[in-house]
């Protein structure tokens, strides 16, 4: 019994040590501290190749407690153009050792503009506490897995959050820290969130339990989709969360509360490369338009000491004109190592930033170096994969191997990073997925090294936070809140319940007892506002919303909305839409052609995620403008329901770019003329049925639906929603939701 004890306490010990759980690894720079580990292995020759899967994709490999993840699309044959309705996203499990496959969670993109090759963009995240696995999707599925594959919690960041997918891909990497796993994008929503413009937010969730702790915006509006994940550092005593952001800015927030701490201004664009800590040092590049000069990429290093806007007090140094803006950073005894975009390796003096040399790679840099036993992993887009042996005065290059595309002629493609776990190197390109490995060599696996201490918790409370931060309650349901008191550096100093609720005005119909919300009874529409409370002179607010009644119809002819306004509680509807007198109607307007910001493409979701059993009907109008007519449409179950002006066609389709399921049939719509189009779904396990129908407003319905289509890979529920193509100025108004009793499953 003390032997078993004891091996146990030895596994627990090693555990981490043992682990890649997230992108950068255990110590989130980039660094493994095992030795003695290959030098040298041939694709070619089969040499020190431990397996090999045909599943491959762009985000780097996780390892957790013996297992490896991969976040991808499943496979297609373009010799076979009926597989295109089977293209979906997935995670993948293998036994870490054999490369078996252990389980493997296919699901559905959709309503996003980000095309087929491009999906899995993300890296997973794993859970070295409870061996949990979380994974975010380009279309903002955010899930929680247990080891073997069950679905612990699910988010819809789009749907409930008002997440942008944008239309290049580019996907964050959760994090995780602490109880909390953390993600971040581009997102519109409601209430005080809904604009004028879309931000860059951190959203930290309850790692076991999905429960939102809070939210976090430090910067301003974006100039771009970006990926930079999330890197963490002790300053000063406090924890530290630093990352590029959407508007060109590099921001630190206290790790523990979302609260902003420094700003430092790069880039006229969008940050993508992840930053590394050294000390009190934090070093981070781009490859776009410096904010003070001409020229194109940088290379920063930055005192993260200070506080408040630092660009002026608190570069150390840095040098312009080096265009690297894909890859993490990578600094190891005071050498720091940048991956540019033409794929040349640079070394540069830490303290100082002289450049030391240079070492070619190849064409393209986008996947990040890993340093492990005095050597450095790296990769190439083109197919390269290197392992180099770095000092200050040079670079030895041990091993190089190109690898070829499994299915065609040219080269294979790598975006990912390398992954090290117990002795295993693991690699991920476009075609494959490999474990290379000297099986003669005895590995030591190491210690990671810990972040330095931090300040002792203090006594005096600086700030409150009331949880959940956010919450979606039906009619007549409770929700019990609490308050979590936080010192100046952001150390937790207790939990306790909510001593009294002020409830907003908004939510005509909630009470408050203690520290329990009731929502109202029998709301007449939606609801929307904050519930507040305070501990001293200290406030604090979540945000809670609720759907009407479940009445036979949700209605909204927007009769009486003036300025601004939309309903309360639809998510990205507030910064593309706007009420707008149409011969003596107040209709909704969406503004396209040269006057619309941002994408003609848009998403608005009007209800909760899990909703299904429901139809939809909406009176649509186009505007001819330049020789353009608009689209609209209708959403159920993750589908939408397209009236094409352009094109003259009546449309169904999950997924724009890759048209998987898309139907159409001829439908030709003038401008200035008001249809109606309605939509039903019908989904079960094996398959989905799609239903559409379109007739000049005020003449008699069809009694046939027009438009049918089948979908194998059924979604089976999603929020109601407007879909539109802004081409040119459009209008919509009476948008029904017909319910059923189980239309809230």
């Amino acid at each position: 019994m003390a032997v078993a004890v004891g091996f146990v306490v030895a596994l627990a010990s090693n555990a981490s040590a043992q682990n890649w759980a997230s992108w950068r690894g255990p110590e989130h720079n980039g660094i493994s501290r095992e030795t003695n580990l290959l030098d040298s292995w041939s694709f070619k020759d089969n040499k020190n190749i431990i397996w090999q899967s045909e599943t491959g994709g762009r985000s780097t490999p996780i390892v957790l407690n013996g297992r490896v993840y991969i976040n991808c699309r499943t496979a297609d044959n373009p010799a076979l153009p009926d597989e295109r309705i089977h293209i979906q996203e997935q995670v993948v499990c293998w036994d870490a050792e054999s490369g078996k496959e252990l389980w493997r969670d296919k699901f559905n993109v959709f309503q996003t503009d980000i095309p087929a090759p491009r999906v899995g963009w993300a890296a997973m995240v794993g859970d070295t506490e409870t061996g949990n696995v979380y994974s975010h999707s380009v279309c903002g599925i955010f899930k929680c897995y247990s080891p073997d594959g069950k679905i612990i919690w699910e988010k819809s960041l789009a749907e409930e959050y008002g997440k942008i997918s944008g239309y290049g891909g580019r996907t964050q990497t959760p994090f995780i820290d602490e109880d909390r796993v953390i993600v971040s994008y581009l997102a519109t929503n409601w209430g005080d969130m809904k604009g004028p413009a879309p931000k860059h937010y951190y959203y930290a969730f309850d790692k076991k339990t999905g429960e939102l702790q809070w939210i976090s915006a430090p910067g301003g509006a974006p100039k771009d989709t970006n990926y930079s994940a999330p890197t963490i550092g002790i300053v000063n005593g406090q924890r530290l969360l630093v990352a590029g952001n959407s508007d060109g800015h590099v921001y630190a927030i206290n790790a523990r509360t979302g609260k902003p701490v420094w700003s430092f201004k790069m880039s006229r664009r969008g940050l993508n490369t992840t930053p590394v800590f050294d000390g009190n040092m934090v070093y981070i590049s781009h490859g776009e338009d410096n904010i003070d000069n001409s020229e194109f990429g940088r290379v920063q290093c930055i005192d993260a000491t200070g506080t408040g806007d630092v660009t002026e007090t608190h570069g150390v140094w840095r040098v312009d004109g080096i265009k690297a803006g894909y890859t993490a950073l990578l600094v190891k005894d005071g050498v720091l190592y940048v991956v540019a975009d033409v794929g040349n390796m640079i070394a540069f003096d830490g303290k100082s930033g002289e450049q030391l040399w240079t070492q070619d790679l190849g064409t393209v840099g986008k996947g990040s170096p890993v340093w492990a036993d005095g050597k450095i992993y790296a990769t190439e887009v083109n197919g390269h994969i290197w392992v180099l042996k770095p000092s200050r005065e040079g670079c030895e290059v041990l091993s190089k191997n190109q690898l070829k595309s499994r299915v065609g002629t040219g080269d294979d493609e790598i975006y990912a990073s390398p992954a090290i776990s117990n002795g295993r190197i693991y690699f991920v390109t476009r075609d494959r997925t490999i474990c290379i490995g000297d099986k003669e060599k005895q590995v030591s696996l190491g210690t990671p090294q810990a972040l330095p201490a931090e300040a002792e918790v203090g006594d005096q409370i600086d700030m409150i936070q009331l949880r959940p931060h956010e919450v979606i309650l039906a009619p007549g349901q409770t929700q019990e809140f609490v308050v979590v008191a936080f010192d100046k550096n952001g150390r937790q100093i207790k939990t306790m319940a909510a001593e009294s609720l002020t409830v907003g005005d908004s939510l005509t119909g909630y009470s408050a007892a203690g520290n329990v919300l009731t929502a109202a009874a029998e709301p007449k529409s939606e609801l929307a506002g904050t519930v507040s409370t305070k501990v001293g002179e200290l406030s604090a607010a979540a945000r809670v919303r609720t759907y009407p009644q479940t009445t036979e119809t949700w209605e909204w002819d927007f009769e009486g909305y003036k300025g601004i306004r939309v309903p309360s509680t639809w998510n990205r509807a507030h910064i593309k839409v706007k009420p707008f007198d149409l011969d003596g109607n107040t209709v909704m307007k969406v503004t396209g052609g040269p006057e619309a910001k941002g994408r003609p493409s848009h998403q608005i979701s009007i209800g909760p995620q899990e909703m299904n059993n429901y139809q939809m009907q909406m009176d649509v109008r186009f505007v001819e403008e330049r020789r353009q007519l608009g689209s609209l449409g209708l959403s159920i179950n993750r589908y939408n329901l397209i009236l094409q002006g352009n094109s003259g066609k009546l449309t169904v389709q999950s997924w724009p770019p890759h048209l998987r399921m898309a139907k159409s049939i001829k439908y030709m719509s003038d401008p200035d003329v008001w249809y109606t189009i309605k939509m039903k779904v019908d989904a079960n396990e094996s398959e989905a049925k799609i239903f559409g129908k379109v007739w000049k407003t005020g003449e008699a319905e069809p009694a046939e639906w027009m438009l049918e289509q089948t979908d194998p890979h059924p979604n089976l529920n999603g929020s109601p929603g407007v879909y539109f193509y802004a081409q040119a100025d459009c209008y919509f108004d009476n948008v029904k939701v017909f319910l059923t009793p189980d239309s809230k499953n």
